[in-house]
């Protein structure tokens, strides 16, 4: 069966793959081997939670700066809970509760004081990094002991807990966004907030949720990102946020609102971990990396916002064109 428009339109990053994929393993012996492909899975994984997080919020019209220096601070003062107590749910269940508390006074901010989301989760970056440096007085948690199975363990001796638990992530991200209420109303909400408010969707109590939910998914993403590193990094989480950004916008999300899946954002944090995988292959420049991921960022969304053009375009002609009678 031929594939039509639409189809390749719904393929498309899965054929950017393939064909990423193709091109890399003839420029590189190695990257087709399981060890390479594995090593790649483990490396997005961290990025991926995060860019679910970043994703729900986008979809909702707003984002979350705030999401890898929080990443950092909860992953870290999990890390030193469980140092203190040598009981991993507990380490487990405050990061997350300090996840979810930074991301409730994030959207207690944008969604009741009406600020904007940028400035908000911008300036929640510098709390959330000065609060862990304070704490920790900027020395890393060594010797954590049971905690880095987060990060280094196997499921069965053969699945990677990190791939694990980003696969977790992606069906809990999934399910809320396709089979819930809070999914449905997050598209109605960043398609069309003031139909949404005029629908009877609580949009405040929304985008609270929202935020409140992206500070888990950032946490946990934290949680993980130290165990894999095998030590609590205070230091650690900046430009997750960049890389999430960019997964969620490859992936198809909208950056105006209303459009996104998780499945797509999956598949674009693969295409960056692949390309990052490619360009380290190649020997590319670090520095030379973020310039060109800065690139692929502006050309997703000038890609979004002209498909959005064109669909309101061809809208706007239908509306307008004279019946026939």
């Amino acid at each position: 069966m031929p594939l039509s428009k639409n189809n390749i339109s719904k393929y498309s990053l899965i054929i950017i793959l393939i064909a990423m994929m193709s091109v890399a393993s003839m420029l590189s012996e190695t990257f087709a081997s399981a060890t390479n492909l594995t090593n790649i899975l483990k490396q997005v994984s961290i990025v991926t939670i995060c860019a679910f997080a970043q994703g729900m919020v986008i979809i909702s019209g707003e984002i979350d700066l705030s999401i890898g220096f929080l990443a950092g601070m909860a992953g870290t003062f999990a890390t030193i809970i469980y140092v203190a107590t040598g009981n991993l749910p507990l380490a487990f269940t405050c990061g997350v509760m300090i996840g979810a508390a930074v991301g409730a006074m994030n959207g207690l901010f944008v969604a009741f004081c009406k600020l904007p989301s940028f400035i908000v989760t911008l300036a929640m970056q510098a709390v959330t990094f000065g609060l862990i440096q304070m704490y920790t007085g900027g020395q890393n948690v060594y010797q954590i002991g049971g905690f880095r199975v987060l990060g280094q363990g196997k499921l069965f001796d053969v699945i990677p807990n990190t791939v694990v638990c980003m696969v977790v992530m992606l069906v809990i991200t999934h399910v809320l966004l396709k089979y819930s209420k809070f999914g449905r109303y997050m598209y109605a909400i960043g398609g069309n907030k003031e139909a949404a408010n005029a629908a009877g969707i609580q949009v405040a109590k929304i985008k609270w949720f929202e935020f409140v939910v992206s500070g888990i998914f950032a946490a946990i993403a934290g949680m993980v990102m130290m165990g894999r590193l095998n030590a609590g990094i205070p230091s650690e989480g900046g430009g997750y946020e960049t890389d999430a950004i960019t997964a969620t916008v490859i992936g198809g999300t909208s950056f105006t609102g209303g459009v996104g899946s998780a499945f797509g954002t999956l598949l674009g944090a693969i295409i960056i971990g692949v390309l990052n995988n490619i360009m380290n292959l190649m020997g590319v420049d670090p520095f030379l990396q973020k310039v060109i991921k800065g690139f692929i960022i502006i050309a997703a969304v000038l890609a979004d916002v002209f498909t959005k053009s064109q669909r309101t375009g061809v809208k706007i002609m239908a509306t307008t064109s004279p019946k026939q009678g």
